[in-house]
């Protein structure tokens, strides 16, 4: 990478530093490695074009496909129309666009100034090697979040502000090392903490204040030993430019018993998968003009270039768990401290002695905290019906296989759909319906195959584009209708080959139960 961290940047840095640690601990740029540790870093290409290197946050785009940077981009390029009778099946119309494919990086929207070494950023300022984010400043080493400020080597932010090395945070200040944070301020080496203040080394609390251990003490006695920890953590900062993570204080932390199974039969809930199995065959009829049956039997396709859920059994119950890595942490949790939701609370009132409390250290933190490191992952908040081997949903209903879904619906087999109803194989899509295999995206309605777009409906195979209707194998254009690699072909001709390509499509589904071109592979030939 060649660009340069600002001065002002790394000020902002140091600000940071002083109002989580209480001083300074040197320059940004000495502590870059160590704060990527826990975010999904950019991959940096070459420009097909130019050379320049290039940021990308996605990383699915075939290896040996052309790449472009954003400000490269003619919006307003005319390209010659394919020959229309050549086309006989998708890979004839593959053929004919392959020099229009171009992957994007590099995007940044909206008002932006002073973003360098960052893609997938809308309205930033002053960001630094950071992905997926809009409305952000003073930013560096982070990936994944919204509206958030003055952010240091941390994963999944929302509403935060002065953090260092945190990972899912939703409105949390002045942390570090805070791990599932909800409503919680000046929170150190915790993790699933919700509307607490002034807590260190704490797991899994709600409504609690000056905490060490899960243990509450008078302000005068916190302050003093965080006052203390603060020093300590500032010192080894500056000697080692890193300093331990929770996560390895908790993997050395002495194992203890299994507690007691606690009963959880009364939070199970019937569930109906019937009811999306219905929907799921509705929005193929939609999408593709054939109805599909049995959405099972379409799971692998639909996954295959999505974030896994994983399945871990509780370390007190072997309770069945699902969770998203990489909606906790990028970094590998330790199995023998993952519990379920249910668990973690009655956990939660266990603490460590008061004496314990008075001589915690860094050094010695992990012979403390054994009997209440135990982390949550299958986390729900808000009110969820019908929820089928989900994880990490907020106010969703009749979903199957779906994880890390704010305010869905009918929804499977997908990853961080938010406020959307009837999409299936989706990644980080928002605001959209009726929808197979989108990713990257927001406000599309029927649409297929479709990559870092906005504002489209009934369209397919689609990457960096924005005000699409009716359109197919198009990149890196705007606004544009009745319209195959870019340019317009009028309805006729338009509703002709789409048919042609649907009936491919849905021939290929019914037998096979997968298509293997998607729009991540269209750059070498679609396979």
């Amino acid at each position: 990478m060649t660009s340069e961290i600002s001065g002002e940047l790394n000020t902002a840095w140091k600000k940071t530093c002083k109002v989580i640690f209480g001083e300074e601990v040197g320059d940004l740029r000495e502590y870059s490695k160590w704060l990527k540790e826990i975010t999904d870093q950019n991959e940096y290409k070459k420009s097909s074009i130019s050379g320049k290197e290039v940021a990308f946050a996605i990383k699915e785009y075939d290896k040996n496909a052309k790449t472009i940077s954003f400000d490269e981009i003619d919006f307003g390029r005319k390209f010659e129309p394919l020959s229309i009778d050549k086309i006989k099946d998708i890979d004839s119309i593959i053929e004919q666009i392959q020099d229009r494919v171009y992957y994007c990086g590099n995007i940044l929207l909206g008002n932006c100034k002073n973003v360098e070494q960052s893609s997938n950023i809308t309205d930033g300022f002053l960001v630094y090697d950071c992905a997926h984010f809009f409305n952000v400043k003073y930013m560096a080493y982070s990936t994944v979040g919204r509206e958030n400020s003055y952010c240091f080597g941390t994963h999944c932010p929302g509403g935060s502000e002065f953090l260092i090395r945190c990972c899912q945070t939703v409105v949390a200040k002045r942390s570090f090392e805070s791990y599932l944070a909800t409503n919680t301020s000046d929170s150190y080496y915790s993790y699933g903490l919700e509307d607490c203040t002034n807590c260190l080394f704490s797991f899994n609390l709600k409504n609690k204040k000056n905490c060490i251990g899960n243990l509450e003490l008078p302000k005068d006695k916190f302050e003093s030993i965080k006052k203390n920890l603060l020093s300590e953590i500032a010192r080894e900062l500056k000697k080692k430019k890193s300093a331990p993570s929770l996560l390895d204080i908790i993997r050395k932390s002495r194992p203890v018993d299994k507690a007691k199974h606690i009963d959880q039969s009364a939070n199970e809930e019937k569930q109906n998968k019937e009811i999306i199995e219905k929907e799921f065959s509705l929005t193929s009829r939609l999408i593709f003009g054939k109805q599909l049956v049995g959405m099972d039997n379409y799971g692998g396709w639909l996954i295959q270039n999505l974030h896994k859920v994983e399945e871990a059994k509780s370390a007190i119950s072997n309770k069945k768990i699902l969770w998203l890595p990489y909606g906790v942490s990028l970094v590998p949790l330790p199995e023998q401290r993952i519990v379920t939701m249910e668990e973690a609370e009655e956990l939660s009132k266990l603490s460590i002695s008061s004496a314990e409390a008075q001589s915690i250290t860094l050094k010695n933190a992990h012979e403390c905290i054994g009997k209440i490191a135990y982390l949550k992952v299958d986390v729900r908040y808000g009110q969820n019906t019908n929820l089928i081997d989900c994880t990490y949903c907020i106010d969703c209903s009749n979903c199957y296989n779906v994880a890390v879904s704010p305010r869905s619906k009918y929804c499977a087999f997908s990853v961080w759909p938010k406020d959307s109803q009837n999409c299936f194989g989706v990644y980080s899509l928002m605001n959209s319906s009726f929808c197979f295999n989108c990713h990257n995206s927001a406000k599309l309605t029927r649409c297929f195959e479709m990559d870092n777009c906005r504002d489209c409906s009934d369209s397919m195979f689609c990457h960096n584009c924005e005000g699409l209707t009716n359109c197919m194998f198009c990149f890196n254009t705007k606004s544009k209708r009745y319209a195959i690699g870019n340019v317009e072909v009028g309805k006729e001709k338009y509703e002709a080959i789409r048919k042609m390509v649907l009936d491919e499509i849905s021939k290929k589904l019914e037998e096979e139960k997968r298509f293997d071109h998607s729009i991540y592979n269209l750059g070498t030939g679609g396979k």
